[in-house]
This record gives structure tokens, C-alpha cells and sequence, in this order.
């Protein structure tokens, strides 16, 4: 697809929301699944769809995503024309930036490059959207503006406070709201919307003379003139990640083999960058049970209903349930551990008991060291 750009970008990101796992790396860069990173999802599902002109809108924190992601080789967004493009975001400006000041500070590069769509991607939301069967309908139907959504059934009020998006009787969406809820259906924002470039820079241009809105979202139905809208509504599998607990959660479900099939496999790969390490060794007193475990590890003890990054140790006689734990973290010889997310080369001495609960797990900080105590 050589007439669209894609913007991603968290404009949501509250460091506050996921405690000491976001002191040093963004949201989006958080690692998930053993192996891949929040950030792998969006790009991947870009190169399935060969859109190859991409804007990562990356924030102040660049360095886990100048490692990361890099040039976006990857993901084959090394290209000589367009391609990966990083912009840090923050650095040259006091005080946070709105989604739609975000967007604003380079429209330069909207106003000089030629391409017709412009199609924005919050990486927080994971899913494969069908961006190619979207994309005809926008030109079918001569749309200014298409709404990632999906039709959720949400009883149990696992949506609570998401944004959702508000329609006539008509069905046309009519706004964006808060799902609080009072009704039980409710159009789910997904994150994304396909955008016509020029509809894209009157909205922008608007939003910021008038100081109407902070999300491009809002901005859009607060825009005075007329836009076709409307809805593209996806029923794929979808994960939405926003802070500690949603993390904790979502990489829980991924232990579920449908899950996780239908989020890494159906409908394209997703691609994540290679190191070359040897697989995992288990030792002969090693036990796991219902787990994920990456390459380049040593077991030794007990893993059950837990995720286990690359590289990562398991001392002998100890028990990891219910845990994740992140890439190089050591946890000692008889060290038991239920509820707990460790980040990346956290160690934890022998015989030390960490607990959280489903509700709160116990989160360490990058490289902390927890030696003779319980938690």
C-alpha cells in the first residue's frame, strides 16, 4: 500500500498506571509473550499489509525502542523510500503533548509527501485489523473517516471506563463516550481509524485553532464540517493493555492455546527482532506445567500457569505459579514466587517468598536485587 502513512503512537501512556515496569521504556515497549514485544503486534500487522511509510511516535524514553525496534529491519521497514521513521516525541516541548498536538507538530511532513490515507494505530489495543478490506471500503463508499470498532457484549464490565463510540438510529456514529456500563452493548473503540489525508489535516488544523479537543478521536466529531463517518467493525480476538493489572492479565490468557493461536498466528505472523540462543535447558528435577517458556533459559524448578522470558533462571527447588517473568531475571534456589511480575534482570536470592494476587501482583524493578526476606 504505497498511498497511506501510519501513525502509532500511545497517547494514553500514564507511567503511574504500571508502576516501576514503565520507569525506564514506554508502554508499547513492554515486553509480552515470552519473546515479543506490545510494539510487534502494530508493526507486524503493518508488513502483513505492506504498508511501508510508518511514524512511531516514541516519546522522551528512546532507548529500549532504538534497540528494539531500530530501523525497523524486522518488520522490513528499512526502506530507501519511506519506511520506519521514529519521532521523539516531548523532547523539544515542555510538559506533556496531546494526541492531537502530537500529530500537529509534524504536519510538515503530512503537507510535503504525497499519499492519500493516513492511518492511525494506538499499540495498546492488540489486534490484527483487517486494514486491506477497510481500505476498499473507504474508496467504495467515498468515506472521510473509518472507526476501528468492535460490537462487545460487555455484562461483566470488563470494558468499564474504555472509550466507546456513540451512533444514531441510523447506526452512523454520532460521537465518542465512556463506556460506563449502563447498557450491555456497546461499540468498542479499537484504537484505530482510517483517515483520508486531506479530511485528516482540516480536522488537525481545526482541533488546534479552535482548542477543541486533545484526541484525534473527539477532534473528529467535534470538526464543524461535514464528514462521511462511519463505522469498520472487526470481530477478531483483541487484547487492550493499560496498565499493570490489564498487563498481568492479558499475558495470563495468552496460556490459553486458542488465544494464543488466534492473537500470534491466524491472520499473518507476527514478527519480533531475532536473537540467536540456544534453547531453554531442563534439568532432571525441573517440572512445568501450562507454561510459556522462551529459549536461552535454565530450569531447574517448579514453573506452573507462568510466562518465562529469554535467558531467564530457575534455581533448584523453586516454585514459580502464576508468575511473569521477564528477560536475565535469576530466581535462587528455593525461591517461591506467586503472583509476581519480574522485570528484566531482577534477582531474587534463595529461599525468598514473593506474593501478590491476581488483583495486584508484585511487580519488581529493572535489574532489583531481593535477597532474604518474604514480600
Amino acid at each position: 500500500m504505497e498511498r497511506i502513512v501510519a501513525l502509532v503512537y500511545s497517547p494514553d501512556f500514564n507511567e503511574s498506571n504500571y508502576g516501576p515496569l514503565c520507569k525506564f521504556r514506554p508502554d508499547y515497549m513492554l515486553p509480552f509473550g515470552g519473546r515479543y514485544r506490545i510494539i510487534d503486534f502494530a508493526l507486524s500487522n503493518l508488513a502483513n499489509y505492506d504498508i511501508n511509510r510508518v511514524i512511531l511516535y516514541a516519546g522522551s524514553k528512546l532507548r529500549s525502542t532504538l534497540d528494539h525496534v531500530g530501523n525497523g529491519k524486522s518488520w522490513e521497514l528499512n526502506r530507501r523510500n519511506g519506511g520506519l521513521m521514529i519521532n521523539p516525541v516531548g523532547l523539544a516541548n515542555k510538559g506533556p503533548r496531546s494526541e492531537v498536538e502530537t500529530y500537529y507538530d509534524t504536519i510538515v511532513y503530512f503537507q510535503d509527501h504525497d499519499f492519500e490515507y493516513v492511518y492511525i494505530k494506538n499499540p495498546m489495543y492488540i489486534i490484527k485489523e483487517d486494514i486491506g478490506d477497510a481500505m476498499e471500503r473507504m474508496k467504495e463508499e467515498d468515506i472521510d473517516c473509518l472507526i476501528l470498532s468492535n460490537k462487545t457484549v460487555d455484562k461483566d464490565g470488563e470494558y468499564l471506563n474504555q472509550s466507546i463510540i456513540n451512533s444514531d438510529d441510523s447506526g452512523k456514529p454520532t460521537g465518542v463516550g465512556m463506556n460506563l456500563g449502563i447498557t450491555d452493548t456497546v461499540d468498542l473503540f479499537l484504537g484505530s481509524l482510517i483517515m483520508k489525508k486531506e479530511s485528516f489535516l482540516r480536522v488537525l488544523r481545526h482541533a488546534m485553532q479552535a482548542n477543541v479537543s486533545n484526541s484525534m478521536l473527539s477532534a473528529i466529531f467535534a470538526y464543524p464540517g461535514k464528514l462521511n463517518i462511519d463505522f469498520y467493525r472487526q470481530e477478531k480476538e483483541f487484547e487492550i493493555i493499560k496498565d499493570v493489572n490489564s498487563f498481568y492479565e492479558v499475558n495470563m490468557r495468552l496460556l490459553d492455546e486458542d488465544i494464543f493461536d488466534g492473537l500470534f498466528y491466524k491472520d499473518g505472523l507476527v514478527y519480533t527482532k531475532s536473537k540467536d540462543e540456544p534453547s531453554t535447558t531442563y534439568t532432571k528435577n525441573a517440572n512445568v506445567k501450562n507454561s510459556l517458556i522462551a529459549n536461552g533459559g535454565v530450569i531447574e524448578g517448579e514453573v506452573e500457569n507462568s510466562i518465562i522470558f529469554r535467558g531467564a533462571k530457575i534455581g533448584k527447588g523453586a516454585i514459580i505459579r502464576n508468575s511473569i517473568i521477564f528477560q536475565d531475571s535469576v530466581i535462587g534456589d528455593g525461591a517461591i514466587l506467586n503472583f509476581v511480575i519480574t522485570d528484566k534482570g531482577t534477582e531474587i536470592g534463595h529461599d525468598v517468598r514473593l506474593f501478590g494476587n491476581r488483583a495486584n501482583p508484585y511487580v519488581t524493578g529493572k535489574n532489583e536485587s531481593l535477597d532474604q526476606r518474604s514480600y
